[in-house]
């Protein structure tokens, strides 16, 4: 019998080896991030958005952490590359911050800030593609220092990590039905 990959060794190998490739490569991973988000919120209401399975997040509250999350994770690449955000952000200070701001909104304006965080991201790609400071590492909590492009391919396994999550919240026998 073999013994399972730990996930976070395979995690912070896939963003080793995303790292590696592309900003091409890197801007259409954010692609089907963003794509993979919209088709798990299609068709959700504001029901079930909210519903929450003991203490697990709500489907909302992922979404706001995702979102706070990420354009604080630019604004940190940002400042790392020496170059303006997108949209300027406070970076994240710690794991598991949500926002009330983003909470607070209807899941269609959550499908538009998806999208617009997402162009943002892809826009910061851009703008440091031809920076001198790619090799420059900031450290995550979990997985230690990643470089630039290691930041980028880290909003992959982060995104994919809370889309595992909401399907577990979908899956919930006290799930709100489709109206």
């Amino acid at each position: 019998m073999t013994q399972a990959a730990d996930p976070i060794q395979k995690a912070l190998e896939y963003m080793r080896y995303q790292g590696e490739k592309s900003f091409d490569d890197i801007l259409a991973l954010m692609d089907r991030t963003a794509g993979d988000w919209l088709r798990a919120l299609e068709g959700i209401s504001e029901a079930q958005a909210t519903f929450k399975p003991g203490e697990e997040w709500s489907a909302r509250e992922l979404l706001g952490h995702l979102l706070l999350t990420n354009r604080g994770i630019n604004q940190q690449i940002a400042d790392m590359a020496g170059t303006e955000s997108p949209r300027p952000a406070e970076r994240v200070r710690a794991m598991g911050a949500t926002s009330e701001e983003y909470e607070g909104l209807p899941v269609d304006a959550l499908r538009d800030v998806i999208r617009e965080v997402f162009d943002e991201t892809k826009a910061l790609i851009s703008s440091v593609a031809g920076s001198n400071k790619l090799d420059q590492k900031f450290p995550h909590p979990i997985f230690g220092p990643l470089n630039l492009k290691e930041w980028f391919a880290f909003h992959r396994v982060h995104a994919m990590d809370h889309i595992q999550q909401f399907d577990k919240i979908k899956a919930d026998a006290a799930y709100p039905a489709t109206q």
